[in-house]
């Protein structure tokens, strides 16, 4: 391993893009030789800000600034083309979820960068955040586990460019449902069955007649049952405020509430046994811890790593059970999803990092 700084480049300076961004600028391990944008003035404001390279073209950033990775925040249509030139240059890739729009795309990108031998992670940052964290190391103490409870609630607004258009892959689930059907997974492996639904333009006929219609979700519901007798609840939605999310976690010896800052550990009674409370003096943590085990994996080579694209697709199967079970009204199964596209649970988990990010 090197002790000079990685090569790294941003694609998409926007939202997340810029977040990624500002935390690669604090990191010693990493040189940004390039950002890209399809905004000509943002990708030349936020390269300024950081002396690097500007891009409108991704193919003239990964062939000019010739990062060894590259940190990928467009639209999920966008990215399969840039995954495939990272791959064929031999550029790692960390990814903003969704992994994929589908799980047979999902599929295709991990075995593509898994053939070319590079890192592909995607940023379920939530997994980050102190009080998931906590929740995580402490789940060990409240015995059976026989429920959880996730949910994320956001107004995002009527402007909802690529994310009104059904090619984006989904609407809520896919984007702040991932974040926690990600938690659940990550804490209780792969449920065995799905029960969900979704709805569309839950508040068409209060949007401004100058916004175009959209189809996909803004509000999900799901049940999630686990082989080990525990069953879980995600609720999303982008259509009302203020901002809400947590996790849940109810067994035998006790519970846990958590959010991004704060997590609460009861006894049975409510008896509080331990806590611990983010001041969130740095809003850029999340995003620089993410990051800073990501290139670490890259620079020793790691055999495994944290949210890597293979964890990834038991997020993804999970998303698209929820979807055919809206279709059908039955439960399905993510395993026999997962099993159509020639993947196993076991594979996925077997790619499962030791290292985890409560560590």
């Amino acid at each position: 391993m090197t002790d000079e700084p990685l090569p790294v480049a941003v694609i998409g300076a926007g939202g997340f893009g810029s977040n990624t961004l500002s935390a690669l600028a604090r990191m010693d391990s990493v040189r940004i030789v390039g950002v890209s944008d399809h905004r000509g003035d943002a990708a030349q404001r936020a390269a300024r800000d950081v002396d690097a390279e500007s891009f409108t073209d991704n193919r003239s950033l990964l062939a000019e600034s010739r990062p060894e990775a590259v940190f990928l925040a467009v639209p999920p249509p966008a990215a399969g083309d840039i995954i495939a030139g990272c791959a064929k240059r031999g550029i790692h890739v960390w990814k903003e979820l969704p992994l994929a729009r589908s799980l047979g795309e999902g599929a295709d990108f991990v075995r593509r960068m898994e053939a070319a031998g590079l890192k592909f992670a995607v940023g379920t940052q939530r997994r980050f955040a102190t009080g998931y964290r906590r929740a995580r190391r402490l789940k060990g103490r409240l015995g059976q586990l026989f429920l959880a409870r996730a949910h994320y609630l956001f107004n995002w607004g009527p402007n909802l460019g690529w994310r009104a258009d059904s090619s984006a892959g989904g609407g809520t689930l896919l984007e702040l449902g991932y974040h926690m059907v990600d938690l659940l997974v990550s804490m209780l492996d792969l449920p065995e069955e799905v029960y969900g639904s979704g709805v569309c333009g839950a508040r068409t006929s209060a949007r401004p007649t100058n916004v175009p219609p959209y189809d996909t979700e803004d509000t999900a519901a799901a049940l999630l049952r686990f082989g080990n007798g525990c069953m879980a609840s995600v609720v999303s939605t982008r259509v009302s405020g203020p901002v809400s999310e947590g996790l849940s976690l109810h067994g035998s010896d006790g519970s846990i509430f958590a959010d991004s800052e704060a997590c609460v550990l009861r006894d049975p009674d409510g008896n509080v046994l331990d806590q611990v409370d983010d001041d969130q003096s740095d809003s850029l943590a999340v995003f620089r811890r993410q990051a800073e085990h990501f290139v670490e994996a890259v620079r020793t080579d790691a055999k495994t790593h944290e949210c890597s694209g293979w964890e990834n697709l038991l997020n993804l199967a999970v998303i698209e059970a929820i979807y055919l079970s809206d279709r059908t009204s039955h439960p399905e199964s993510p395993a026999r999803l997962l099993g159509t596209h020639g993947i196993y649970a076991e594979d996925c988990l077997a790619r499962r990092s030791s290292a985890r990010t409560d560590d």
